[in-house]
C-alpha cells in the first residue's frame, strides 16, 4: 500500500494538480491519491502534456482521460510545440512545468504533484556525479521545490519502483508503456537497465543508501546556505555596474562556502542565465588570491569579474566610460553619465557628507569651474610640490573602473580643486561660498 508514500506533504484542504503522463509511476500516484481524497480532505485535478514523440501517444490521452471521468477528477491537457533549434530535454522540461503552472494558477490549485520515486532519485545521482555537479545539485531530486512561485512536491521519492509495480498489480491500476524506456539510447536509460542493476547485486537495500546520502548532502547543504547568505547579508554591496563583496572577508571562509558565494553572487548578477562549471568558479576563487592589485577574468558573453585592491566586483558588461565635461558658472545640479549627481548649491544640506566648500573673494581668479573626468597629465598640489593623479590613485588604491568616472573640479587655470573621497584644495575668501557634493 505504498507506505513510504510521503503524506507529510499534503495538509488538508489542498489542491492538488497531479502531473500524469500515462506511466506505472504518475498512474499507480493517480490511483494512491484518487483513494486518500476519500479519506482526507483534498481537492484534485491531473494535468498531461503530450510531447508529439510516440504516434501512440493519443492513448496515453486516452487512458488519462478515461480513468480521471471514473474518479470525476478533471483533466487539463495541451501539446508540445516542436522546436528543432534547441535542445529538446531542456526544451520539453521546461515546457512541461511552465504549462503545470499555468494550469494550477488558473484553477486554483496549491501544489504541484510530480511521481519521481527513488529509483529516479538514485539514477540521478548517479549521473550527476558522472557527469558532475555542485554541491547541491548531488543532493539529487528534492521532496519539496519551488517553480515560478508555486510548491512542488514529490510524495513517491521514498518508494522503489519495485513497490509501485506490486501495487499496480494489487491495485489493477492500468498504465501505457512508454517503448523508449527500454532503449539505451538516452543517458538515465543505460544508467538504469546497467548500473543500478549491478549496485543492487552489491547491496538490495542500496536505494535506501542513495536516500540517506541525498538526506546528508541536504542537511550539509543547509549548513552551507546559511553560511552563506550571512556572508552576503553582511558583505555583499551593490555598485554602478554590478555586485561586490570584500576580499580580505571572504578570505576567512572556508573554501566550500566560498564556492557557494561566488555562485549565488553570479546567479544574482546575470538572473540565473549562466552556468558556471566547478572549474570555472574556482578560476573566480583563484582571482581573489591573485598577488595583482588589478585583474580581470571575463565569460562571454555575460559575465565580467574584476578584482581590484580589497574588493571583488561582478557585472554582466565592462564599465562604460563616456568622457564629459561641464563649466559651471553657479549654483546647478548636474548629472554625471554614470548616473551620479553632483550638486553645487549656496546652501549645504546635512545630509550631503562628503561635501566640498569652495571659497573666494575675486570671481576672475576662480570662475568658470570645469566638472569632468580625468585627463592625462593631471597633477594635484602637495606640501612637496606636485604628484601625478595617476600616481594619487594608484596609493589611494581607487578601483580602475572608477579612476575614469570620478569628477574632477578644476578652476579657470585648470588647478584640481576637489575630486569626491580623493583631494580637496583648501580655498579662503568671505566675498562667495560654493557648497559642492557628489550624490550617488
Amino acid at each position: 500500500m505504498l507506505e513510504r508514500f510521503n503524506m507529510n506533504l499534503i495538509s488538508e484542504n489542498d489542491f492538488l494538480l497531479l502531473a500524469v503522463s500515462g506511466g506505472i509511476d504518475s498512474m499507480v500516484m493517480l490511483d494512491f491519491l484518487a483513494k486518500k481524497s476519500k479519506e482526507i480532505n483534498i481537492k484534485l485535478a491531473v494535468a498531461y502534456l503530450d510531447h508529439q514523440k510516440r504516434a501512440e501517444s493519443f492513448l496515453d490521452y486516452q487512458l488519462i482521460t478515461n480513468v480521471c471521468k471514473t474518479h470525476s477528477i478533471p483533466t487539463y491537457t495541451n501539446k508540445l510545440e516542436t522546436n528543432n533549434d534547441v535542445n529538446f530535454h531542456d526544451y520539453a522540461h521546461q515546457k512541461r512545468y511552465d504549462f503545470f503552472v499555468e494550469t494550477a494558477n488558473e484553477i486554483g490549485a496549491n501544489k504541484i504533484v510530480l511521481a519521481h520515486n527513488a529509483n529516479d532519485n538514485a539514477e540521478t545521482i548517479m549521473m550527476r556525479l558522472v557527469r558532475g555537479s555542485s554541491f547541491e545539485g548531488y543532493r539529487g531530486i528534492m521532496p519539496i521545490s519551488t517553480y515560478k512561485g508555486l510548491l512542488v512536491i514529490r510524495p513517491m521519492l521514498e518508494i522503489a519502483r519495485t513497490e509501485i509495480e506490486t501495487y499496480q498489480k494489487e491495485n489493477n491500476v492500468s498504465y501505457q508503456e512508454d517503448a523508449s524506456n527500454q532503449e539505451d539510447d538516452y543517458t538515465r536509460n543505460r544508467f538504469r537497465h546497467h548500473v543500478l542493476p549491478l549496485l543492487e547485486k552489491e547491496n538490495p537495500k542500496f536505494l535506501d543508501k542513495f536516500n540517506q546520502f541525498s538526506n546528508y548532502q541536504t542537511m550539509a547543504f543547509s549548513l552551507i546556505e546559511k553560511l552563506s547568505k550571512m556572508f552576503l547579508d553582511v558583505f555583499l554591496k551593490t555598485t554602478q555596474i554590478g555586485l561586490a563583496f570584500d576580499i580580505e572577508a571572504f578570505k576567512d571562509l572556508e573554501q566550500i562556502i566560498q564556492i557557494e558565494v561566488i555562485k549565488r553572487v553570479v546567479n544574482k548578477v546575470t538572473n540565473d542565465t549562466l552556468e558556471l562549471s566547478y572549474v570555472n568558479i574556482l578560476d573566480i576563487r583563484d582571482l581573489v588570491y591573485n598577488e595583482k592589485p588589478q585583474v580581470e577574468l571575463l565569460f562571454e558573453p555575460s559575465l565580467v569579474i574584476q578584482k581590484s585592491y580589497n574588493q571583488i566586483g561582478f557585472a554582466t558588461r565592462k564599465p562604460i566610460v563616456e568622457d564629459y565635461q561641464f563649466e559651471i558658472t553657479g549654483e546647478q545640479n548636474l548629472k554625471l553619465p554614470d548616473g551620479s549627481l553632483v550638486i553645487i548649491t549656496k546652501k549645504p544640506n546635512k545630509l550631503y557628507g562628503d561635501m566640498y566648500k569652495l571659497c573666494y573673494n575675486n570671481v576672475d581668479f576662480t570662475f568658470p569651474l570645469t566638472l569632468r573626468n580625468r585627463k592625462d597629465g593631471d597633477r594635484l598640489k602637495t606640501s612637496a610640490g606636485t604628484k601625478k593623479l595617476k600616481n594619487v590613485f594608484i596609493d589611494k588604491k581607487v578601483p580602475l573602473y572608477q579612476r575614469n568616472t570620478l569628477p574632477i573640479l578644476v578652476n579657470n587655470t585648470q588647478e584640481v580643486l576637489w575630486i569626491p573621497g580623493i583631494h580637496q584644495t583648501k580655498t579662503t575668501g568671505n566675498n562667495c561660498i560654493y557648497f559642492i557634493y557628489l550624490e550617488g
